[in-house]
């Protein structure tokens, strides 16, 4: 008996001539029954997923919602635990920036924005950017400050916010412009 895959894979192949009918008529009886039995398969797979579908469905959902509940917990500790990590960070970061060492300015600053990609990576975004307009989603003032910037845009970010798929987390702290000062030989007009 001829194996149906293979003498079709060399028709295709044009690797052989082609078969006389009482052959052809052969590979079409065994190619007939290779998908009968992938119907049979396809058709106990699919009552194999009825059934666990009809488990899933009958299962009580007070367990399944309790499983839920326990797995957003975890990954809410777990978020918790990432942020309280920035803010150490970040604690670095400020201190590196008021030492006056230009090396530990220099790593702090990689270090905070490897930070944000790996952040940005596990679908937590960093809130807060200096020259931002004022968000009040996103902002949460402490102060103001007189700058070159116009009013209500983020002359400094006091403390980072955060975003975790699509919440606001915590709110950045930030001091905003009165948009008072400017260079020297121009007027507020």
């Amino acid at each position: 008996m001829l194996d149906f895959e293979t003498e079709l894979d060399r028709l295709l192949a044009r690797e052989s001539a082609p078969l006389p009918h009482s052959e052809l008529a052969e590979l079409a009886a065994a190619g007939q029954l290779m998908l009968t039995e992938l119907y049979k398969k396809n058709a106990e797979l699919s009552l194999q997923v009825e059934e666990v579908y009809d488990i899933v469905k009958e299962a009580d959902g007070g367990i399944v919602r309790e499983a839920l509940d326990d797995e957003r917990k975890r990954a809410g500790r777990l978020v918790a635990a990432v942020v309280a990590l920035c803010d150490i960070l970040e604690h670095f970061y400020a201190y590196a920036r008021q030492s006056g060492g230009e090396d530990l300015e220099l790593q702090a600053r990689l270090l905070w924005k490897n930070a944000a990609a790996v952040l940005e990576g596990c679908g937590i975004t960093r809130l807060g950017e200096e020259g931002q307009y004022l968000d009040p989603e996103i902002h949460t003032v402490e102060s103001a400050a007189a700058s070159f910037l116009p009013r209500e845009y983020v002359v400094r970010v006091l403390q980072s916010g955060y975003r975790y798929l699509g919440n606001v987390l915590r709110r950045a702290v930030v001091v905003v412009s009165t948009g008072t000062e400017y260079p020297e030989g121009r007027e507020n007009g």
